[in-house]
């Protein structure tokens, strides 16, 4: 009889320990689904917030695509729509994105990203050498 005790309490004590601290299968703590929420989530990728350093110089981008042809037509068309110097950049994924000008203030960057606004390319933004530094 005393073995059968030890037994039932050991079983007991088991089954509340994995009960109270199992997750299920989706990774959410067993408690959380008592309450209907989730509060921990999985991800499988992690982003580091880089603060961002302003170096310049600065050009506007007017476009970007992963088709040459796309990227070669929007700078015929901006290139006899501005002033400024308009060209191709290719970044190391295969993108091609179309810039123009070079300025070595963000404030000369900001008043021709008003003109090109203006001149209807409203998702065009600020950027340097290594991504947009103002929108």
């Amino acid at each position: 009889m005393k073995n059968v005790y030890y037994l039932l309490l050991v079983t007991v004590l088991f089954g509340l320990s994995i009960t109270m601290s199992s997750c299920c299968a989706d990774n959410t703590c067993a408690e959380d689904d008592i309450f209907g929420k989730t509060i921990i989530r999985q991800t499988d990728t992690l982003y580091n917030v880089v603060p961002k350093v302003v170096r310049g110089p600065f050009s506007i981008q007017i476009g970007a695509f992963a088709n040459r042809g796309n990227a070669d037509n929007l700078l015929l068309q901006a290139g006899n729509m501005f002033t400024e110097q308009v060209k191709i950049i290719q970044t190391q994924d295969g993108i091609y994105r179309v810039i123009a000008g070079d300025y070595k203030t963000i404030e000369e960057a900001r008043e021709f990203l008003n003109t090109t606004k203006q001149r209807g390319y409203g998702d065009s933004f600020i950027r340097d050498q290594y991504g947009p530094v103002s929108k």
